[in-house]
């Protein structure tokens, strides 16, 4: 037998189940795991044991079952009692597991619930369940503390591998999920060490543990890993609720998690959240209401793919609801530093322990620091974690803004949007620019793309059409990305040129600065970290036109202007000896065998 019996196990009993073509494996393999402990326990109803003689009658099979669904222990008997998966298993498939199974009978298994669970997360990581991955956990059971005499409670779904987690070091483990399907939590309760106790319920709708209509029934610590972006029922956020959990109006479940949590557990919670509940407007009720009440200890930026089935960026908050926090502590874990490659797709956290170091520190460091609430409020209670943790290139662009004369963004342009028409209403065509045709060497290139609209739109919105040296600023999906018009753009009639939806134009309106020289700080390194920085979304990149009118632009001496103009001309001049190269170059190839038409 190999030195780990418990990974074998469960290998063997998911090769059989792929082998047959069983879908609903992981259901499979943990009622087969949890009918194992219970044999090496003797608490298999009616003296029954798993040997091999189990399986050649399959009367004997289907009377362990229904034995087990009238145990007089709640949790064996509402998983066994689910469905009739096990009943119908075909006899080749039944005997082979129960061949298996009776190979361990007499074997000591270590950390079952965990490797099994481990497992689930792996197996779930190209399809479209959502678990984070067991290093999550780990760092989520760390952050509570010490477990002795606490009471634990975790809500949501991908809770679960917590529970199983946290059981090993509490016995007292209660989790509320929505999600009865399998009944797995009772699976895993029963094969852990610690049985955790489960209620299949809504904790939002109906909660479970509570002492009256009015009171929720309290424990030490909370979790929730909770499902992403996904909504809440209105009653929820306009807080017609008994227990006067939702005291802010909120819109996502991850919130309203949060709040139900903070009204339940008394000393800490532990929640996710996707990174737009960080900045987000509709969400900033729920950070100010957190900051304020000094109840948010920590924000702790997770690498993204972490979590299975997305690549979405994720936090974990730290909240103690008794509050007395004057800061709130940022702690970047997205590095090399903390982030290691497993086997498959996720990735998993390395050195916990320092994680947790960090969070209880006050000291500034590379990857963490504190920020006082006057500092929060001041950005509007933004939490998310870069906009206060710099990189070492944005610590360097912070150092020259510092000691360099600026002036904001908004007061030397004037920002106008591209097309706000509608396509296909009229016979006049105007020449769509966006991200493709920002180059990164000179001018933007001729666009193709055609738009057609009305003599009445094109009037209204002739402030959008682009003039020459106006400069394009891409705010959605390539967020960041710069160009600057030719001089020799078409600016009235057909064919003239604007913006897409997905780009703002600046037209610098001043003498402060010339428009080409704005543009080669834009595209510099310095401005481009400045841009970076603005970036928020994970799936698509985008740029708040409201903290971009607020950045800092460095005004360039006359000198700096001059070689600023000066490199914007040869790039276009370069551009154009490409542009040359490359039409003599397709003369020259289509003179040979060429087909004309």
């Amino acid at each position: 037998m190999q030195k780990n019996p418990t990974q074998k196990l469960i290998k063997d009993l998911y090769e059989l189940m792929h082998q047959h073509g069983i879908r609903k494996d992981d259901e499979f393999v943990s009622k087969l795991i949890v009918m194992l402990v219970l044999s090496q326990n003797n608490e298999l109803p009616d003296g029954i044991t798993l040997d091999e003689s189990l399986a050649e009658y399959k009367g004997e099979w289907l009377k362990l079952i229904k034995a087990l669904q009238v145990s007089e222990d709640a949790q064996v008997r509402r998983l066994f009692s689910y469905d009739e998966s096990l009943e119908q298993l075909p006899l080749p498939l039944l005997h082979s597991a129960i061949k298996i199974l009776s190979k361990y009978q007499e074997v000591a298994l270590n950390k079952t619930a965990e490797q099994l669970i481990n497992t689930i997360i792996n197996n779930a990581s190209s399809s479209s369940a959502t678990l984070p991955e067991l290093s999550v956990s780990l760092l989520a059971n760390a952050l509570l503390g010490a477990k002795e005499g606490k009471t634990i409670y975790a809500t949501a779904p991908a809770s679960l591998p917590f529970c199983v987690i946290a059981s090993e070091e509490s016995q007292s483990v209660y989790y509320e999920t929505v999600n009865y399907s399998g009944m797995l939590a009772d699976a895993f309760s029963i094969i852990s060490d610690n049985r955790f106790e489960v209620s299949y319920s809504n904790p939002l709708e109906k909660p479970y543990y509570s002492v009256s209509k009015n009171e929720l029934r309290y424990f030490n610590y909370g979790v929730s890993f909770s499902p992403m972006g996904a909504a809440v029922p209105k009653h929820i956020s306009d807080n017609i609720d008994g227990y006067d959990r939702f005291v802010v109006q909120t819109k996502k479940i991850e919130s309203a998690n949060i709040l139900h949590l903070i009204k339940q557990c008394q000393d800490v919670v532990v929640a996710s959240v996707t990174e737009g509940i960080l900045y987000s407007t509709m969400e900033r009720d729920l950070r100010q209401y957190l900051v304020d009440k000094g109840m948010l200890k920590a924000v702790i930026s997770l690498p993204s793919g972490i979590w299975t089935g997305t690549f979405v960026k994720t936090s974990l908050l730290v909240i103690e609801p008794h509050g007395n926090n004057e800061s709130v502590r940022f702690v970047d874990i997205t590095g090399d530093e903390f982030v290691e490659k497993t086997t498959r797709r996720l990735i998993s956290l390395s050195d916990i322990d320092k994680i947790v170091e960090y969070v209880n520190s006050d000291e500034e460091l590379t990857s963490a620091v504190s920020v006082n609430k006057e500092l929060l409020r001041s950005k509007e209670y933004g939490l998310d974690t870069s906009a206060y943790i710099l990189d070492v290139k944005e610590k360097a662009a912070a150092s020259i803004l510092d000691d360099s004369k600026t002036v904001i963004l908004d007061n030397i342009v004037r920002f106008e949007r591209g097309l706000p028409f509608k396509p296909e209403e009229g016979d006049h065509i105007v020449l769509e620019v966006g991200a493709n045709e920002l180059n990164e060497i000179g001018d933007i290139t001729q666009p193709t793309k055609e738009v057609k609209v009305s003599k009445v739109e094109l009037n209204k919105n002739q402030s959008g059409i682009l003039q020459p040296n106006d400069i394009i600023l891409i705010l959605k999906g390539s967020a960041g990305k710069v160009g600057i018009v030719p001089e020799d753009a078409p600016t009235k009639g057909d064919r003239c040129w604007m913006a897409n939806r997905s780009g703002i134009v600046l037209r610098v309106n001043t003498n402060l600065i010339d428009a080409k020289a704005l543009y080669a700080y834009l595209k510099s390194d310095l401005g481009q970290v400045q841009l970076s920085s603005l970036v928020k979304g994970a799936s698509i990149p985008n740029i708040s036109l409201k903290e971009l009118k607020t950045l800092p632009v460095v005004l360039p001496t006359l000198d700096e202007q001059q070689k600023a103009v000066s490199i914007v001309d040869k790039s276009r001049e370069t551009q154009k000896a490409i542009q040359q190269l490359l039409l003599e170059h397709e003369q020259r190839r289509s003179e040979l065998w060429g087909l004309k038409s």
